[in-house]
């Protein structure tokens, strides 16, 4: 594969470890130093932050997300994505019908192992 297909596959198993739960599916796409800045939300740092932040949301909630590329550029060992993301979610308890979407800036890092997510910056789009 191509790095822009190896970084698009890992960018789809971060989605579809969110969509069925599997946050041990989403943690293999995350760069050990990963960053998240995510609109009204304390910055995160490491894989920690991304296991405290989505644990708790993948046993509460089901989800099924989207994303659409608008740009992706490849450097020396680093890459970076634009987009647009959707999600719907779903408490588990209660059948609650939430969700958002917004525009979406990931920065990856190359490893032997393939391409992990380093930072991951996002905005809501405005509700009103």
């Amino acid at each position: 594969m191509s790095d822009v297909e190896d970084i698009k596959h890992a960018l789809n198993e971060w989605l579809e470890g969110l969509d069925s739960g599997d946050i041990e599916r989403m943690i293999r796409t995350v760069d050990p130093d990963v960053v998240t800045c995510n609109e009204h939300q304390p910055t995160g740092y490491g894989i920690a932050a991304i296991r405290e932040k989505y644990a708790p949301r993948i046993e509460a909630s089901t989800f099924k997300s989207g994303f659409d590329l608008e740009h992706i550029q490849v450097f020396e060992g680093f890459a970076m994505i634009i987009g647009h993301f959707t999600v719907e979610v779903t408490d588990k308890t209660t059948g609650h019908e939430g969700g958002g979407q917004g525009r979406l800036l990931l920065v990856y890092r190359k490893h032997d192992d393939g391409w992990k997510m380093l930072i991951d910056i996002d905005n809501n789009d405005d509700k009103s």
